[in-house]
């Protein structure tokens, strides 16, 4: 479904991504896992459309789409949650969800997709009415997740979506993950916690320094010595 290939990328001189390649194939959940600054969240703003590499390629069921705007690319079927959720805490819930039709293709099948993402989240109908801004940090992931999904996408990008939250909380995110791959979405997540996403995932990338250092099936990385001692602290 997703291929990388050779991706550049730079802010002015310094190197966020070099040499990055990845495939993420359709119905799989795949973590790009690493420590904080290695060029995880830089990686998922490339594929989005966000920032431009300097070379590779990117294509998404066979088209390159390195060179599309971002709304070309969610319109493709590429759905994007933000690091930090990044609800619009003024606007409802349902004014949120709203807000992530707002492609033609998407806007036309507005009501039939907000059905359905309510009863994949049942807690955003009891909320549907109350500013996102005032949600709990699960409460309002399960928004900013709701609000990609209204864009129809096949492939959802999550970046970082444990972060800031308590333990409990994490937790229910990452049940939400599996919820996702349960309902036939194909998820690219990036996340610094090493043990959780590996739990969920099918397959895995360790960044290092914005390179590729390892991959594999998730089990396996979990697994490895090297990477329970750098990235679990056991």
């Amino acid at each position: 479904m997703l291929q990388i290939r050779d991706l550049d990328l730079f802010y002015g001189d310094a190197q966020a991504l070099a040499g990055v390649s990845l495939e993420v194939a359709e119905g799989e959940i795949v973590a790009i896992v690493g420590a904080n600054g290695a060029g995880k969240t830089s990686l998922i703003r490339a594929i989005a459309g966000i920032e431009a590499s300097r070379s590779g390629q990117i294509s998404y069921k066979g088209e390159e789409i390195q060179a599309l705007p971002p709304h070309a690319i969610c319109d493709l079927g590429i759905g994007q949650v933000a690091e930090g959720r990044q609800v619009f805490p003024g606007l409802t819930v349902e004014e949120n969800l709203e807000m992530g039709a707002m492609l033609p293709r998407a806007r036309a099948k507005a009501r039939q997709t907000m059905d359905e993402v309510f009863a994949m989240f049942p807690r955003l109908i009891e909320r549907r009415a109350q500013l996102a801004g005032t949600l709990s940090g699960g409460e309002q992931q399960m928004c900013a997740i709701g609000r990609a999904l209204m864009s129809g996408p096949k492939l959802v990008l999550l970046d970082e979506p444990s972060m800031g939250l308590a333990p409990v909380i994490v937790a229910q995110v990452f049940d939400l993950v599996r919820k996702l791959s349960t309902e036939g979405y194909t998820v690219l997540i990036v996340e610094q916690n090493v043990r959780q996403v590996l739990k969920i995932a099918d397959r895995a990338y360790l960044l290092e320094v914005g390179r590729i250092k390892a991959s594999g099936a998730a089990q396996e990385l979990l697994a490895s010595d090297e990477i329970r001692k750098a990235y679990m602290g056991i």
